[in-house]
């Protein structure tokens, strides 16, 4: 069993969720009406509807964090000699991020695209059932992998910047810096955040069915920022919880050599196919 990815999932969703379910929802009100972040948790929260989102959140966050540190664990023994993200070098450390991020989207694309339309009044959904429901009827099965394109560049570049700047981050900081692992994670998620919201937004728009070009692009930086420094402190606690169990990852039980294991599969694969190659 893959513990490492189990605990580090489980740990990082229950850090997460009392403080991310509000702040996202008022985050999508902002990103699609673009009024300001406190008006809209003021109105979400008049109506209340700041938790709506809790259960479909709650039922996705773990699985999604387990999917999140099962793929970082698996890319950082397939990539890194050592397989410690601590001991990598810059070039390691962006192949470990980009793949991570990339990874995720056909798993977690659908668990994300009913969070999102459960998190908006607007649909009027009673409840998740009835999102992922009517979702089907109206819009057809494929409707919940919409916006996937900028959910996979979105996901990649972040990641590529809160896990591929980590050591670089780190080496920049004080030696005896306390909170130097949550400090870290924190500056990682804004660059990371910082270099992939223009395709947030692009995801935020085809999710919710509005014109990207007509209502955001068009309107100008702005308008296409909307969101941003909200979405970017929402990323930051993710990271930062990331900075803290990143170095924690090799005392994680023995799960990590599931994922050597599988990791040294791939290699050997990659490895006999070049070997039969260069015989012919």
């Amino acid at each position: 069993m893959a513990w490492a990815a189990v605990i580090g999932g489980t740990a990082h969703g229950l850090m997460e969720l009392p403080f991310v379910v509000p702040i996202e929802a008022s985050i999508t009100q902002t990103q699609l009406n673009a009024k300001s972040f406190f008006w809209n948790f003021s109105d979400l929260l008049k109506k209340r509807a700041l938790y709506r989102s809790l259960g479909t959140t709650a039922f996705g966050l773990i699985p999604k964090c387990w999917i999140h540190y099962a793929w970082l664990n698996f890319y950082i023994q397939l990539f890194i000699p050592s397989g410690e993200l601590k001991k990598a070098n810059p070039v390691e450390s962006a192949k470990c991020g980009l793949a991570t991020g990339a990874s995720e989207v056909a798993f977690l694309t659908p668990f994300n695209f009913v969070k999102f339309r459960m998190q908006r009044p607007e649909w009027q959904y009673k409840n998740m059932i009835d999102c992922i429901t009517r979702v089907y009827k109206e819009e057809g099965p494929l409707a919940y992998w919409k916006g996937t394109h900028a959910v996979f560049w979105r996901n990649s570049i972040c990641m590529y910047g809160m896990v591929g700047f980590y050591n670089r981050i780190e080496g920049i900081l004080p030696t005896n810096m306390r909170f130097k692992a949550l400090t870290t994670g924190a500056l990682c998620g804004i660059l990371g955040s910082f270099m992939s919201y223009p395709f947030e937004m692009l995801r935020a728009a085809r999710q919710h069915n509005i014109s990207f070009y007509e209502e955001m692009y068009k309107q100008g930086p702005r308008r296409l920022a909307a969101g941003y420094v909200p979405g970017a402190a929402r990323i930051v606690l993710h990271s930062a919880a990331l900075g803290i169990l990143i170095p924690k990852m090799k005392e994680f039980s023995g799960g990590v050599s599931f994922f050597k294991s599988s990791a040294d599969k791939v290699k050997d694969s990659v490895s006999s196919g070049s070997s039969s190659g260069s015989k012919h």
